[in-house]
């Protein structure tokens, strides 16, 4: 009986130690941003629209709309953005017109000197 116990207890010691760490494979769409969008001026919780991320298949072509309902955000939170990389949004659909660059960690609403209404689309540029 005492060798079966040690038997079994040296079988389940070297199945255990095959089964190693396996390395971490890079990610093939990394993330680089989040932010947050809102249907009101100010980033509060009123008019919250919901979060998007951008993955680096999505980096330097422009985002013809925020997919928001009637197309109406008026203000933008940028979560996070890796080294490298901005994110501009426009007051015209297809990133037409005067760029406004968004700043990490601040909300940024639309430049009343342009008179635009809405915000319409966004583009993230990584160098």
């Amino acid at each position: 009986m005492l060798l079966i116990t040690i038997f079994a207890g040296a079988a389940a010691l070297l199945l255990g130690t095959e089964a190693s760490a396996v390395p971490r494979q890079a990610i093939a769409d990394p993330h680089i941003t989040n932010f947050r969008i809102w249907s009101a001026e100010g980033c509060a919780q009123e008019g919250n629209l919901g979060v998007w991320t951008i993955t680096k298949s999505q980096t330097n072509v422009c985002q013809p709309t925020f997919n928001a309902p009637g197309d109406d955000v008026k203000s933008i939170r940028l979560n996070s953005l890796v080294d490298g990389c901005e994110v501009f949004v426009y007051p015209t659909p297809g990133c037409e017109g005067a760029a406004q660059k968004v700043n990490v960690q601040t909300c940024e609403g639309i430049n009343v000197e342009d008179g635009a209404q809405k915000l319409l689309s966004f583009k993230v540029v990584c160098a």
